[in-house]
């Protein structure tokens, strides 16, 4: 498998990109943001155009422990949105289910028009945003800043199980890059990536009794 890592730095520049683009030929009179992916650069976005009325759906297909549904589960949120020019973002399009069903649903408030919005496209997709930024050519599990503890959790579950949870800091930057030959910004994230991790395999760990 292969990874990509996203900076902090490189996902602002990224939604700044996507920002122009969408704003080059549309005006949004709201923004919603699939949660949890979309949620920061929907808020980018909203910055830079002065969309004020910015919305979240929470939209579950995969979790650290794997697929978690064998559909999108779309959290029922009711959006004044009648009548309003809508944009959908989100990160990333992987296989396309969940903006394709998210998209369905907003239809269902009657808006006059949506359109949708990414960073990125997998080859895998089969819906197309009517914005991005890249098209990717193969595919890479994408690695952005608001996802790195969750990804790290995935990976290192996926190897060690629970066994995970004895790793200090140290050893999980470490055994992370390791797997994936990734670095992650071990200044930022080393100080409290192992009580991410604790948190995210907890629950999983428990189940399993």
């Amino acid at each position: 498998m292969k990874y990509k890592y996203i900076s902090w730095e490189a996902a602002v520049e990224l939604s700044m990109r996507l920002s122009k683009l969408v704003l080059s030929e549309y005006s949004p009179d709201c923004i919603i943001a699939i949660s949890r992916g979309g949620l920061v650069t929907a808020r980018i976005i909203s910055d830079f155009s002065g969309v004020e009325d910015v919305y979240s759906i929470k939209a579950s297909l995969w979790g650290v422990g794997g697929r978690v549904s064998d559909d999108v589960v779309i959290r029922d949120t009711k959006l004044p949105i009648s009548g309003l020019k809508v944009l959908i973002v989100d990160d990333v399009v992987d296989t396309g289910l969940t903006l394709s069903r998210v998209v369905d649903y907003v239809y269902r408030f009657s808006p006059s028009d949506v359109r949708t919005a990414v960073l990125h496209v997998k080859p895998t997709s089969r819906y197309v945003p009517n914005y991005y930024v890249d098209k990717l050519s193969e595919w890479v599990w994408v690695i952005y800043p608001w996802t790195t503890c969750e990804v790290v959790s995935a990976v290192i579950y996926k190897e060690l199980g629970c066994n995970a949870l004895k790793l200090s800091s140290d050893d999980i930057v470490t055994k992370f890059h390791e797997l994936t030959g990734v670095d992650i910004d071990s200044t930022l994230y080393k100080d409290f990536i192992h009580i991410a991790l604790r948190h995210y395999l907890s629950k999983l760990c428990r189940n399993r009794g």
